[in-house]
């Protein structure tokens, strides 16, 4: 049955996941295999640094974390006092929402690019209005690291992302955070738990080196376009946001209601496709007879 769940179950390309995992044993075992100190492996971290220089943050200090989630609330512990929270956007990322509810915003948390989960793409005068609207900028580049510009990189913005999306099995997110903040979170950090899991930084690195990652994203967009044919929306490589006549099969295939996004209780007539669990074969199977 297909999976429109969005988490990594099923893919297509088993043997680039195999290499990926033999590159990692046969270059890195004696690394990957170990622990490594707080801040993380050496090789993935300066990867990763790259990457988000290349979007505008030059002088960002990076750091490993287990998940989305263990991101945000290390943002969320050293930032928030009692009474503050994040203001998200609308719809969000469900991992922010809990930190959504109260009278007296203390950062604004966006996704620049691809937010989920409707896609949307901000300009460059949209991001600065929003970072001017709170102290504190947080940029979720979870599903913008291989594709789209951020037109504009506020002054102490904090990054933070999940790493999960870029390959079948990859367990990893970050933070990502100006010097003057570094030693901050790094004790944060080391008080909560030793690092994640090694092989994970490796696996990310090995992937990202050997250009895995874009042969996975390339067949991603290959299934967006497949929902851009069959429903005539606009997705992401990711994700789609439909608002369908009747949502039921959807629902029943793994499909997200697009009430769980929102902090205000909002978008319950639409429902979010997840395209990573799904074959291009099966996906395109059941598009076609999906009746619109």
């Amino acid at each position: 049955m297909v999976d429109l769940s969005g988490t990594w179950i099923k893919n297509s390309d088993v043997d680039v996941v195999r290499l990926v995992h033999e590159t990692v044993v046969r270059e890195f075992g004696r690394k990957a295999l170990q622990y490594t100190d707080t801040a993380g492996a050496p090789e993935p971290r300066e990867e990763l640094r790259r990457i988000l220089a290349a979007k505008g943050f030059t002088r960002h200090e990076v750091y490993f974390t287990t998940s989305i989630a263990d991101s945000i609330r290390v943002v969320a512990e050293i930032h928030l006092n009692p009474g503050e929270c994040i203001q998200p956007e609308d719809p969000t990322q469900k991992e922010v929402l809990s930190y959504a509810k109260c009278g007296r915003p203390k950062a604004v948390y966006i996704q620049p690019h691809w937010r989920n989960p409707d896609g949307y793409i901000y300009t460059a005068g949209e991001l600065e209005a929003a970072a001017r609207s709170a102290p504190l900028t947080i940029y979720d580049l979870t599903y913008s690291l291989l594709a789209g510009d951020v037109p504009y990189v506020p002054e102490g913005a904090v990054v933070v992302g999940s790493l999960d999306v870029l390959f079948p099995g990859l367990h990893l997110a970050y933070v990502a955070v100006p010097p003057s903040l570094s030693d901050y979170y790094l004790n944060v950090l080391e008080a909560s738990y030793l690092h994640p899991p090694t092989y994970m930084q490796y696996l990310f690195y090995a992937a990202v080196k050997s250009d895995a990652v874009y042969a996975v994203f390339n067949s991603l967009a290959r299934r967006r376009d497949l929902v851009r044919q069959h429903l005539g929306v606009e997705a992401t490589p990711y994700f789609a946001w439909l608002r369908p006549r009747d949502k039921t099969i959807f629902l029943k295939h793994g499909a997200l209601d697009g009430s769980v996004f929102s902090w205000r209780g909002r978008f319950g007539e639409y429902v979010r496709l997840g395209l990573t669990s799904a074959t291009e074969e099966e996906l395109a199977d059941f598009l076609s007879k999906v009746p619109l």
